[in-house]
């Protein structure tokens, strides 16, 4: 069960203790921090980069039209995409109070820890969404695809497959011997990103401005704008779903804020500045597909909504051309976001005692990075490109992120609630988010939570409605399960308890392992 017998050797800190304060304990972790602890290189830019990278994939480039189709017409698509924009700022807001007054590595993990109890439920249901929920399929294979259209090659789907294999293996790789690069090539990314949505926004004022090689849409006259919009609530409720997710993201640079350089400022600076940027450059971009697209191109186009503007507007020139490429860097930015974040949340739930291995999983040597976590994260993320056949099924394996990532956000959101209005939690912070954003957020994600099980109208698909986020919901119950086995029933079926020694670190974490100690009082 991985409790008992690990060793770390090196120095001895005089804070080892544990955690139930008996005097009689003799026993002390010997833990070097060189060897766990991340540096402080994350700057400003490094921050909002983070959030960028992972809140901008390829969805902006093709989703529009997703939303437009089910929300009918081309006001109503705006107003979804204004409305998740500032759904996602109020979230943000609650993530820079949450990373405020705990500003150390971790993010959605610690917040939960500091909110419920048992805390150890909250790490082992963390550690199931961190490993199976957290990968990035989609982006890959989105990634592959538009690599291999830029080069003009045809595209099947064990090419799609092992080239999104190597651009996983290559963000992995990069984050492994030479972290600084990854950070650099993170920050490169994300402003190539900027620039790609900001193209658009240009391509956007020119063909507003006339400059269009097909008969202009008029998809902004007043009398007409509305027309057609979905009278079907699930219709509506899908779409705005679309737009919430295409935000998500907000929470990156809390993950790792032991690595951030002055935490608190650098968040208050970070959040705001990318949650704003994106909000304004995706509603500006959506505004520009619809001066350079038709609706029926919006309704009937099989590439990104953001191809048919550009060949609208400029044919069949290099800037056309260039678009695949763009979107492609754009995916492998999300994969270094990602592939930066998510082995670190390991090697934080690894400090816990939680994971297999602990020690191993938790080690930054020899390149000061998570090599163990890395690995693991690639080994993951590889089985879920490869493994799931072509069609509805990989469809459905790569959509399983957003459901669980909303649940959490909800219980962390209803966490701050508690502790803000609980005196025993002593909660603190130096910003404090206004109660009305607070209560939009969790209203908006109360709807997002309850949506996906309401029956749709009509389906094309062979799979059940609901089976995205049942699936989820189950692989987070393995969560719960794990607790009860390691923590509660193991222990008693062979009569043993964990006592959980801890050692304090300098970033204001621990590192926690578990001895198995005879009990010698009689079950009850």
């Amino acid at each position: 069960m991985g409790t008992g017998d690990d060793t770390i050797t090196s120095f001895a800190p005089q804070n080892s203790h544990f955690e139930d304060d008996d005097p009689k304990a003799q026993d002390e972790l010997a833990v070097n921090e060189s060897n766990v602890l991340q540096d402080r290189k994350i700057g400003l830019l490094g921050a909002i980069s983070l959030i960028v990278n992972k809140i901008i994939g390829a969805g902006i480039f093709s989703t529009p039209s997703t939303i437009f189709k089910l929300s009918g017409s081309v006001g109503m698509s705006l107003v979804l995409w204004v409305l998740g924009g500032i759904i996602s700022t109020c979230g943000a807001l609650v993530m820079l109070e949450l990373g405020s007054g705990i500003p150390r590595s971790g993010g959605i993990k610690v917040y939960l820890e500091r909110s419920f109890k048992p805390k150890r439920l909250q790490t082992c249901v963390y550690l199931f969404y961190c490993l199976f929920l957290q990968v990035s399929a989609s982006n890959a294979i989105t990634a592959s695809s538009y690599l291999l259209l830029a080069a003009g090659v045809d595209s099947t789907t064990w090419k799609e497959r092992g080239l999104a294999v190597a651009a996983v293996a290559f963000a992995v790789g990069v984050h492994t011997i030479a972290p600084r690069i990854g950070l650099a090539l993170q920050n490169v990314l994300s402003m190539v990103k900027l620039f790609t949505l900001m193209f658009i926004v240009c391509t956007g004022f020119a063909a507003l401005a006339g400059h269009l090689r097909i008969p202009n849409p008029h998809n902004f006259d007043i009398k007409t704008s509305f027309e057609g919009t979905s009278n079907s609530g699930y219709n509506i409720g899908t779409a705005l779903l679309d737009t919430i997710f295409s935000y998500q993201g907000y929470d990156n640079a809390n993950a790792v804020l032991s690595e951030v350089k002055n935490p608190e400022q650098t968040l208050r600076l970070a959040l705001p500045c990318a949650m704003g940027l994106i909000t304004v450059l995706y509603i500006l971009a959506n505004v520009a597909y619809f001066a350079g697209v038709s609706k029926e191109e919006f309704r009937t186009s099989s590439v990104t909504i953001a191809a048919t503007l550009f060949k609208n507007v400029y044919g069949n020139t290099a800037a056309s051309k260039a678009l695949p490429a763009l979107v492609a860097l754009s995916a492998i930015g999300h994969l270094l976001g990602v592939a930066f974040v998510v082995p670190r949340l390991l090697q934080e739930l690894a400090k816990d005692g939680i994971t297999p291995f602990p020690n191993w999983m938790m080690q930054n040597r020899p390149f000061k990075t998570p090599i163990v976590s890395l690995f693991v994260h690639l080994g993951v993320t590889i089985l879920f490109i490869c493994a799931p056949p072509a069609g509805e099924a990989f469809d459905f394996v790569v959509d399983l992120t957003s459901y669980p990532t909303c649940l959490l956000l909800s219980a962390i959101t209803v966490g701050l609630v508690k502790m803000r209005l609980s005196r025993s939690d002593d909660w603190s912070s130096s910003y404090s988010a206004p109660w009305a954003a607070i209560a939009f957020y969790l209203a908006a994600n109360v709807f997002l939570l309850v949506m996906p099980f309401v029956p749709p109208e009509s389906s094309t698909s062979s799979l059940p409605y609901w089976l995205v986020p049942v699936v989820a919901l189950a692989i987070l119950g393995l969560g719960v399960i794990y607790y009860a086995l390691r923590f509660e029933i193991m222990p008693w079926l062979f009569n043993y308890r964990l006592r959980p020694v801890s050692v304090d670190l300098a970033d204001g974490s621990q590192v926690t392992r578990f001895r198995i100690e005879k009990n010698t009082q009689p079950r009850g």
